[in-house]
């Protein structure tokens, strides 16, 4: 097990076991709580990013969110392991610019083949429900950035981190299952919508090279003086011409 939580390090910056709690700088649960706690995280973040204002670096705060995201669906693909991510579980330890590490108690941590199909699902919606959408109005609230924007975006790159892991050899019916679960209205009651639930347009270079195209520009390029040549591939800002170029 030390092997995978190694990868796990590597590929999605969460940290697993009590040696690494000693290097949280906020617990989520009271950035949720604590506005000012939350406006603390993200001054520093701004002043690191160099970001010309709050709405820019809490947009930005909600696209590295994602790599916690990818994370946990990841995890549960390729190593058979689900990590409850209510917020009580779950520290940040800031890194350089805008970065966070993730740092995560063994506890929280189960193998999918110990727990019934039922439990697999309240742990996700937990995470979307309880720690990520409450963690995104408060963020929204502080920096007044758009939470619709922070979702979207997260769902992008779930979607993109999904079309990868059809080119490995990873069970895709799996993957589609545990895909639908994070992205469809499957564990939502009919008056609540997911979070996360969202269409995007998938395109095809004339390159061969192929990918999901943001709905919101993340505003990134806002950092570099607004030069939209600075604009990511998958920005919906700049013309399918342009993408083609910048594809990888």
């Amino acid at each position: 097990m030390i092997r995978v939580f190694e990868q796990i390090q590597n590929d999605h910056r969460m940290y697993i076991g009590a040696e690494y709690q000693n290097r949280i700088h906020f617990k989520v649960d009271d950035l949720i709580k604590d506005k000012q706690a939350l406006i603390d995280l993200l001054e520093t973040q701004k002043q690191q990013l160099n970001a010309p204002n709050l709405a820019i670096t809490g947009l930005l705060f909600g696209k590295m969110y994602s790599v916690l995201t990818m994370g946990l669906f990841e995890t549960i693909i390729k190593h058979g392991l689900i990590i409850d991510a209510n917020p009580e579980n779950i520290g940040i330890e800031m890194k350089e610019k805008n970065a966070m590490n993730y740092m995560i108690e063994e506890d929280a941590v189960h193998k999918i083949t110990d727990l019934p199909e039922e439990k697999i699902k309240e742990f996700i919606h937990t995470f979307i429900s309880d720690h990520l959408h409450p963690l995104f109005q408060s963020a929204a609230k502080a920096s007044n950035c758009k939470i619709t924007h922070m979702r979207s975006i997260v769902s992008h790159n779930l979607h993109q981190r999904k079309w990868m892991l059809t080119k490995e050899k990873e069970d895709h019916e799996w993957r589609d299952t545990v895909f639908h679960w994070f992205t469809s209205q499957e564990l939502f009651e009919k008056n609540r919508h997911n979070p996360l639930h969202f269409k995007f347009r998938f395109y095809q270079a004339e390159n061969g090279k192929e990918t999901y195209v943001r709905r919101h520009c993340c505003m990134k390029y806002m950092l570099h003086d607004a030069d939209k040549s600075k604009c990511c591939p998958t920005c919906p800002l700049i013309p399918d011409e342009e993408r083609d170029d910048r594809i990888k």
